[in-house]
């Protein structure tokens, strides 16, 4: 696949960088009287079923891998907008809303004294707000990265080994901004973008999901000309593509949470009836169960639904403020990051 153009590296990528000495601190110890005063009573018989049914594992034996690391991303604008960890390789990629020196590549290595991240390299991007590792064999390189862009472009950029001597280049360039095909404002920006997964039959391998203000697209990384699909979705926020199930989209917004099947003709959402009141912030599918979604709400609740189902079959509480993301961690399938 040919370079659209190559792209200066902000600073010398020859070699590894290491950060400052991360500050750790143990996540158990931080949570003190006065913090687990302030969360409301939990229904001690609710709380048993809700373990039993995900089944995490003991507090005791999370002591040792429970941490924070801390570290500064040297971003001269002071705009930081977005993060992705790769799927496979011990590699972060952060962005930012700045114009030049923007696109920060972090890679971490664990010794017997402890995990550390090195800087590998710095790319200037312009307006990033949204990033996406391309899954491994994908694509000749196994480190392409998909980045959206304010005023609707998307970049599918091939970035070097830290030892290489190559700049960064821009494979392909994905532009939503035409008039013709969009209803977003020329100032949206792609606030979201996912590569499509391995049993997504219904597109071909490697297709990209994005979201360009209200609209949905689906494009097709091996030509950049049009989109395979694009739909508009009133007041929607986010989505998060099944990992399990072919051409379903889980989407969130004011409306909620809903379902939408990209490979019916009249892609209807999905909605769940019973408490769907509130905006989603966030919504994400379970890795290990697949008609598992957890969703966070504006009333400070995560809910756990079953799509066969009419209703969530968990509400998880605790929370003060808005909730912006939920995740996966160790043996249990839904908790709040």
């Amino acid at each position: 696949m040919e370079p659209l153009l190559a792209l200066r590296p902000a600073d010398d990528i020859l070699g590894h960088q290491p950060q400052a000495q991360l500050e750790r601190h143990n996540a158990l110890r931080r949570r003190n009287a006065e913090y687990n005063r302030k969360l409301p009573e939990i229904n001690r018989k609710d709380e048993a079923w809700i373990r039993e049914l995900v089944k995490p594992p003991s507090l005791e034996n999370l002591k040792p891998q429970l941490a924070t690391e801390q570290w500064q991303v040297p971003d001269p604008s002071r705009h930081l907008t977005c993060i992705s960890s790769h799927q496979s390789l011990p590699l972060i990629a952060v962005g930012s809303g700045g114009h030049e020196k923007n696109l920060f590549i972090y890679e971490m290595t664990v010794s017997p004294g402890g995990s550390q991240f090195y800087h590998r390299q710095t790319v200037s991007l312009p307006n990033i707000y949204s990033l996406s590792w391309a899954p491994l064999g994908r694509f000749n390189s196994d480190t392409v990265i998909a980045s959206g862009h304010r005023n609707g472009v998307v970049h599918l950029v091939s970035l070097p080994d830290s030892a290489s001597p190559f700049p960064a280049r821009v494979l392909k360039r994905f532009n939503h901004a035409d008039p013709l095909r969009t209803s977003a404002s020329p100032i949206s920006r792609i606030s979201h973008l996912e590569f499509t997964s391995a049993v997504w039959t219904c597109v071909p391998d490697s297709s990209l999901a994005t979201l360009y203000g209200e609209s949905l697209y689906l494009w097709d990384v091996t030509r950049n000309d049009r989109p395979m699909m694009s739909q508009r979705v009133a007041s929607i926020s986010g989505f998060h593509v099944s990992p399990f199930r072919d051409g379903i989209l889980a989407l969130n917004g004011a409306f909620g949470i809903a379902l939408l099947d990209v490979r019916t003709k009249s892609r209807g959402l999905l909605r769940p009836k019973i408490a769907n009141h509130s905006e989603s912030t966030a919504v994400k599918w379970s890795p290990y169960n697949s008609n598992w979604v957890a969703s966070a709400h504006e009333d400070s609740k995560i809910r756990i639904w079953d799509i066969r189902a009419a209703q969530p079959f968990a509400e998880l509480y605790g929370h003060s403020d808005i909730i912006n993301a939920v995740s996966s961690y160790l043996h249990m399938d839904m908790v709040n990051v």
